[in-house]
């Protein structure tokens, strides 16, 4: 597959938020599993503390609620991030359009594409709190670096606005679907679950509306766009493919089954296509098109 003019030889890439952000952990993983792109905790300028525990929870079948609240170690730690064996995508966060453009800077060293996250819901000030600035964000970042840039956008009733807002200002793609804000009480203290309150709800139960937006996405833009939201399967890879995504992120399902699951992923997708007789290619946004 080939997006904002770079190769990959497979679709299967890791979302933001899953591996620590730990330099010789991300590049253990790469060089163990092979995804064809890892994607960096959302980085930040400067480090920011994440939420108090329990930030994660599981409350259905392949269904997770997190409030880590984007803490991190500062945009600075991409330095030490050294990848042989696949692409790195850096995720970066702020309050304002300063911060991000100079993470953006920062970040561009080692990033294969920047990925703005402009979708998260659990901190105020950050991630959905700056969607409505976001011409403004990418507009300035791509004054000022000359890698790809993509915006990480929520499921939310406006994403085609705030995907055509970005488009316009220059984005070479968007990333679709970041967590749906949600709520889990506790019946015996009724009181939230999470420290935070709300958490974003990831997994099995949000591919469906994920699908639905990324669809949406081609069918008015055709950009190239990463789909990510409740993959478990190369079942929804393929759902995904079809409906205009190039790259698919593989996110709560490492959490429910390990990163073992990336190359049974793989597996089942290049075993499929080979009965089928068919190529990534063949399956790219059919759905939209029939």
């Amino acid at each position: 597959m080939r997006i904002a003019n770079l190769d990959f030889k497979d679709p299967l890439i890791i979302a933001s938020g899953i591996i620590p952000d730990i330099p010789e952990v991300m590049m253990r993983i790469c060089e163990n599993y092979e995804p064809s792109a890892i994607t960096t905790k959302t980085l930040t300028l400067t480090p920011l503390e994440p939420h108090k525990p329990p930030t994660v929870i599981k409350f259905h079948d392949g269904c997770y609620m997190n409030a880590i609240g984007l803490g991190n170690p500062g945009i600075g730690i991409v330095e030490k991030i050294n990848l042989k064996k696949c692409r790195l995508f850096v995720s970066i966060g702020g309050n304002d359009a300063k911060q991000i453009v100079n993470s953006a800077e920062i970040a561009e060293n080692k990033a294969d594409i920047i990925e703005i996250n402009a979708s998260s819901p659990n901190r105020k000030g950050y991630g959905e709190s700056i969607s409505s600035i976001v011409h403004e964000i990418v507009k300035e970042v791509k004054s000022h670096v000359k890698k790809p840039v993509f915006v990480k956008i929520g499921p939310w009733d406006n994403a085609l606005e705030i995907a055509g807002k970005a488009l316009e200002a220059g984005a070479d793609g968007i990333t679709a679907v970041n967590t749906l804000k949600g709520l889990m009480i506790d019946t015996e203290e009724f009181k939230p679950v999470l420290s935070y309150g709300t958490g974003g709800i990831s997994g099995k139960c949000i591919y469906p509306l994920a699908l639905r937006i990324i669809k949406d996405l081609y069918r008015e833009y055709e950009p190239d766009i990463i789909g990510i939201g409740g993959v478990f399967s190369f079942r929804e890879v393929l759902g995904m493919l079809s409906v205009g995504a190039k790259l698919v992120g593989l996110g709560s399902v490492i959490l429910d089954k390990g990163f073992d699951v990336i190359g049974e992923i793989r597996k089942d997708l290049m075993n499929y296509l080979n009965e089928k007789g068919l190529k990534l290619e063949d399956i790219f946004a059919i759905a939209v098109k029939k």
